[in-house]
């Protein structure tokens, strides 16, 4: 009664007596069988009916099918017997469910997969739907590795059907449940304090290939030497990571003082040096930030708030501006808490704000004077 009602409230115009009816046989079929987070089966094929009838358009051999899908595949109840309870119609769609079950859901055979689900009734293919719909709400109960495989199979697959067929609401919840399923399982490693120093090439992006090439070898070379020049060698350092129009690298946080009296001091040295000669459209200019924070890290890198700051302050409209206008190779931008752990700063000021995650970071401007 209480399922029957529950549909009633959903969709009024429902026969809730044949569905009642395809509940009854359902709940007897699945009797015993338990889901893996311990509740019985029947809970399963109910939650699919509920979704598919809370979308609307749908009918009520779609909301029997939603009940009786898994019956025949996982009890002794078989198809014809199905057909005599309930129509060719119903059991159509349930034959059909099952066909899409046994396709395959391989990195190779995405594409066909895709083109299989979505040659099938309209009406199948949103019975597919609400069924993956649901088993990714009770996703969590499953091991990590199926977790992986069920979530990348809802972006690889579902979700491009889902949005061919405009179920924008369900695309949404997939997403959102597949994307969840990604974090939880694929978990950052511990907090690391870093000191956090990027590099961008002002306007790279105007300039012709070979000249980027160049820009980018010497920016790395010169760069790698100026930390040296430190003391700062691999093991005080992270891999230099690529931006594409320059660099980022993570560096033990001891080396702070040492980034802001030693490297950037030599670095501007050394770009003034290369610059020696060229003509404008050659030189290398290149704007520095230096900040620090926690980084974390999983199988795609590293990542963190610490890092955004650093980027945003580092692309800042107005610490690219400043670099045009000054007459040296390099600009240096620090974070506030970079600022504040100085002593004698009277050659910064204050001219970037960005905002990340909701909160302004104040960025401090220096033009390092060049010997």
């Amino acid at each position: 009664m209480e399922f029957r009602e529950a549909i009633r409230a959903i969709r009024p115009g429902a026969d809730v007596n044949l569905i009642g009816r395809a509940y009854e046989v359902a709940a007897r079929c699945h009797q015993g069988q338990k889901r893996r987070s311990g509740d019985p089966y029947i809970t399963h094929p109910a939650a699919v009916a509920r979704i598919l009838a809370g979308l609307g358009a749908v009918d009520d051999q779609m909301l029997c099918a939603a009940i009786l899908h898994d019956t025949v595949e996982d009890t002794p109840y078989t198809l014809t017997e199905l057909r005599r309870d309930f129509g060719a119609g119903v059991a159509t769609m349930v034959a059909q469910q099952m066909a899409l079950d046994r396709l395959r859901y391989s990195d190779y055979e995405i594409a066909h997969t895709i083109a299989a689900i979505g040659s099938a009734d309209t009406r199948v293919i949103a019975l597919k739907l609400a069924d993956r719909l649901h088993n990714m709400q009770t996703l969590q109960f499953l091991p990590p590795a199926k977790q992986l495989r069920k979530a990348r199979e809802v972006l690889d697959i579902f979700l491009p059907v889902a949005h061919q067929l405009s179920m924008h609401t369900v695309s949404s919840e997939l997403q959102a449940l597949a994307c969840a399923a990604l974090i939880r399982n694929r978990p950052a490693g511990p907090p690391r304090r870093r000191a956090i120093v990027g590099l961008d090439i002002e306007q790279s992006t105007s300039r012709p290939d070979p000249v980027k090439a160049e820009f980018r070898i010497m920016l790395y070379e010169l760069f790698e030497a100026a930390l040296r020049a430190a003391g700062i060698g691999p093991d005080r350092r992270g891999p230099f990571m690529d931006r594409g129009d320059g660099l980022l690298v993570l560096i033990d946080p001891a080396e702070e003082a040492q980034l802001l009296s030693r490297v950037v001091p030599v670095f501007a040295q050394l770009l003034a040096g290369y610059d020696t000669g060229l003509p404008p459209q050659r030189r290398l200019r290149v704007r520095v930030v230096v900040h620090a924070g926690e980084v974390r890290d999983d199988d795609n890198g590293c990542f963190g708030e610490a890092l955004d700051i650093a980027c945003r302050l580092l692309d800042a409209p107005e610490a690219k501006a400043a670099l045009k206008a000054a007459p040296g190779p390099l600009l240096l931008v620090i974070s506030g808490g970079i600022h504040d752990s100085l002593t004698g700063h009277e050659d910064f000021r204050h001219l970037v704000t960005t905002q990340v995650a909701g909160r302004q970071h104040p960025g401090w401007v220096s033009v390092p004077a060049v010997p």
